[in-house]
């Protein structure tokens, strides 16, 4: 299992044309590897790594060992699966009722919820990939943020200038989601 401290990881499924679409992401929340904990050794997706960083890595054999903290270690896997799974139906609602410049402030909220500081080591290219989304319609909501102050692109890397502008732009998924995780 791996527990990112200061990577950003998506998970990606499948599609039936043969490309991936972008379920959730995973940062310094959670975990990478759950399947093998509950007893499935068979990843249906695969994970993407979109901003470098370091993680923890610990056998799941050590997750599964019994012992006087065992229901706790299950207790709280259970929990982190359950916030997995309200991630990607929050996800998949955003995907079909908000607008392209919302689910992007909404992904940038994310993301940034799952870094140890303000910038991402991604371009719009990436961000194409994970919203589903045309470049150029991407980079047109890139640049009214970047117009407005919010977010700056640099060469191979996004910086967050202003949190709570970035917010106010956002659809109510990523609020409604920090409440779920009491934050």
């Amino acid at each position: 299992m791996y527990f990112p401290t200061t990577a950003l990881v998506a998970l990606m499924q499948p599609t039936p044309g043969g490309g991936d679409v972008s379920v959730a992401l995973v940062g310094n929340d959670g975990m990478l590897g759950v399947a093998a904990f509950m007893g499935d050794f068979f990843e249906s997706g695969r994970a993407v790594v979109l901003h470098p960083g370091a993680a923890w890595t610990l056998p799941t054999s050590a997750l599964m060992t019994p012992g006087p903290d065992s229901v706790q270690v299950t207790q709280v896997v259970l929990g982190y699966l359950q916030a997995l799974t309200d991630q990607m139906s929050q996800t998949a609602l955003c995907q079909r009722t908000h607008s392209i410049e919302q689910r992007l402030c909404r992904w940038l909220l994310m993301a940034f919820d799952r870094m140890p500081d303000d910038a991402l080591a991604m371009d719009l290219g990436d961000l194409t990939v994970q919203l589903d989304v045309p470049i150029d319609v991407l980079s047109g909501a890139a640049a009214r943020l970047v117009g407005l102050g919010v977010l700056a692109r640099e060469p191979g890397r996004l910086r967050l200038l202003d949190r709570a502008a970035l917010q106010a732009l956002a659809c109510d998924c990523h609020a409604l989601a920090q409440s779920k995780r009491g934050m």
